[in-house]
């Protein structure tokens, strides 16, 4: 369910890119919270492995698939 509202959050607010944090804020959870940060490197493992997000340095990323599938969705 998290690796939804992050896909959703990278696609809205993160197409520059979003750090762990900023993420995890944007996801309403506690970045100074060791299990909400580890929820987060899950939702973002699994985005990756989907291909629908990619890693910058530091920065996450939506990939033009993961933009091109939510813009067609609705």
């Amino acid at each position: 369910m998290l690796a939804a509202v992050a896909l959703h959050t990278l696609v809205a607010e993160g197409r520059e890119g979003m750090t762990h944090a900023q993420l995890a804020l944007a996801c309403e959870r506690d970045p100074a919270d060791s299990a909400e940060m580890r929820e987060i490197e899950t939702a973002l493992r699994v985005l990756l492995e989907d291909d629908l997000a990619e890693r910058d340095g530091e920065l996450f990323k939506p990939t033009r698939a993961a933009v091109r599938a939510t813009e067609l969705s609705f």
